[in-house]
């Protein structure tokens, strides 16, 4: 990529009884767009570390706060980034999903340009989640939620409605996804999500949404007429790659910059 990826900004607010912290950065293909990781913590417990790339804005945070425990929704680089400073630093035992527990133990080759934006995912010890994580003062079920990524988790804290959902409502109506994302499997999750008692959801890149039913519905109702779309192209006979460049013709910004990581290929063979 050649170019720097500049941060804007970084600021810690309080809502309700939460922590709140957002990094901002300017992502290379569009500067003028500024991509968030918010970080959210409550009574000790740590939901996702964010990147490395946001690492000197981010262990002042840590430091002036008391964490007991992290939660990671998973095991991407901006979502779990820290997680081997925390541990380092901090000794303090990080969840993750059973799967990923071997993952983590490995540093990832990733693209250049992932590393640019959000930097390396060092290795870590991780524990599994077991189905509920308790504070002092709350109770977090632990929910299942492939599509994003095959090994995703949420947290849903049901007597305060909150819902901490990591990527699973990032990008309400996708158009490029990367190579491992899976849509059926999202359309699924969110199924199960809109069964949950909540209202509020907290998402690692578009912050605390009050409307949270409806923005999951949004994008569950975005997803099924998009396969429906694409269920009546492939019965004509066109193929996911021609399907992919009906649907979504013109430049892919991203998928030229990711090398074809994301592409709305994945997309469209998903669904």
């Amino acid at each position: 990529m050649g170019k720097e990826v500049n941060i804007i900004m970084f600021d810690v607010f309080n809502y309700e009884d939460i922590i709140c912290a957002r990094g901002s950065r300017e992502m290379p293909w569009k500067p003028s767009f500024q991509m968030n990781v918010y970080y959210y913590l409550i009574d000790g417990l740590l939901i996702d570390s964010g990147p490395y790339s946001l690492a000197e804005e981010a262990i002042e945070f840590f430091n002036a706060h008391k964490i007991e425990q992290i939660f990671l929704s998973h095991i991407h680089e901006d979502h779990a980034g820290m997680a081997y400073w925390l541990q380092e630093k901090m000794q303090v035992p990080i969840y993750l999903h059973e799967s990923s527990l071997e993952e983590a133990r490995q540093e990832p080759e990733l693209a250049k340009y992932r590393l640019d934006i959000w930097g390396r995912r060092k290795p870590f010890n991780a524990e599994p989640i077991n189905d509920t994580i308790k504070t002092g003062s709350y109770v977090f079920d632990v929910i299942d939620s492939p599509g994003h990524y095959p090994y995703h988790k949420v947290l849903h804290e049901k007597n305060k409605g909150w819902l901490f959902s990591g990527d699973l409502l990032n990008n309400l109506k996708p158009k490029s996804v990367m190579f491992d994302e899976n849509m059926n499997e999202t359309i699924l999750s969110i199924k199960k999500i809109l069964d949950l008692d909540f209202t509020t959801v907290f998402c690692t890149h578009s912050g605390i949404r009050k409307n949270a039913k409806v923005l999951f519905q949004y994008k569950l109702n975005y997803l099924l007429e998009l396969q429906k779309d694409i269920q009546t192209l492939r019965n004509r006979g066109f193929t996911n790659t021609e399907i992919a460049q009906q649907l979504f013709p013109g430049p892919d910004p991203i998928g030229s910059l990711s090398g074809g990581e994301f592409s709305p290929y994945y997309l469209v063979s998903t669904l």
